[in-house]
């Protein structure tokens, strides 16, 4: 089996060979042949950079669509933190919840309430292994995928410990087995994604060797449908949400660090801010800093390509 698995693709009938994607790949995973983009499976991080700037539209992501939900008897809906940042003016996440259970869900299993438990095993973790100062966030896949490709003497210094949507996959499929008595294979979890990269971490794992999660639902698919159920859900609202403002922060820049309760970390995001943080990392001009934060999109998760808000009004 490739344990390579790529979530970005190319639609050869859309692609000019303009040659803006190469421009604006971090790994240099993309060459122009016959005319056509050709992605290196080894070196694209995923970061959905390709999607974001081709003018013809011919980069896509692969992930399920809500017909996945027929294939199990029991479903549990992973809804990232930054999916609340979608909606203007939202007073109350169990709005979002109430709206997943009505699409059809049996359940909801808050990110935002497994990253709550990460932060506090982060914290441990921080203070008690000074000498990997500074350690680098394993939140966003495509950094680590961006590290093991072009700065592996960073390596060490990678959090090992497993990412919220992880922890919380593993959590729900537990609790939804021991409520049903159904078998592991019989309950689907599934994640509402912001972006590409976490799409192909779910098919192929890093530092875990199985994910819990058994599909993946796009954020801006599935938006015009929640937006609907919204509507309908404000007279009947369920109390389901269990995280705080923690664990839903960790949905945009700095939500991740600031949970750790130390000033003592630096906190970037968007693709060539990332990659200028760790030259500079690798050059040591860090080191008395405790954590780094780095997502590889704007904003942070709320402006994954998969998303449909404005990033910094989510």
């Amino acid at each position: 089996m490739n344990r390579f698995y790529n979530s970005v693709w190319l639609k050869e009938e859309l692609c000019m060979g303009c040659t803006n994607c190469i421009k604006r790949c971090p790994t240099q995973a993309i060459r122009v042949r016959n005319k056509k983009a050709v992605i290196n499976k080894e070196r694209c991080i995923d970061c959905g950079e390709c999607i974001r700037i081709c003018p013809h539209h011919a980069k896509e992501a692969t992930y399920d669509t809500p017909d996945i939900l027929k294939r199990f008897k029991y479903t549990v809906a992973l809804p990232a933190p930054s999916l609340y940042g979608q909606f203007n003016h939202l007073e109350d996440v169990n709005i979002v919840l109430t709206a997943l259970k009505k699409m059809g869900f049996d359940e909801v299993y808050e990110v935002s309430a497994a990253a709550e438990l990460i932060s506090e095993i982060s914290r441990r973790y921080v203070a008690e292994h000074k000498e990997k100062w500074p350690i680098i966030s394993t939140a966003c896949p495509s950094v680590v995928r961006l590290i093991q490709i072009r700065f592996p003497n960073l390596i060490e210094h990678l959090l090992p410990i497993c990412a919220p949507v992880d922890l919380a996959a593993s959590l729900a499929k537990d609790r939804a087995m021991q409520k049903t008595g159904l078998s592991r294979e019989e309950i689907g979890i599934i994640f509402i994604s912001p972006c590409p990269a976490k799409v192909s971490a779910s098919r192929v794992p890093i530092g875990i060797e199985h994910s819990e999660i058994n599909g993946v639902l796009a954020i801006k698919d599935i938006y015009p449908t929640m937006l609907s159920y919204m509507k309908k859900s404000v007279d009947s609202v369920e109390e389901l949400s269990k995280s705080g403002r923690i664990g839903i922060g960790w949905g945009s820049t700095g939500g991740e660090a600031s949970s750790l309760l130390t000033d003592n970390y630096l906190a970037a995001d968007g693709i060539e801010n990332v990659i200028k943080v760790l030259e500079d990392l690798e050059d040591q001009k860090f080191d008395y800093l405790e954590f780094i934060e780095l997502i590889a999109c704007a904003g942070g998760c709320v402006g994954g390509v998969l998303t449909v808000e404005n990033p910094y009004l989510a």
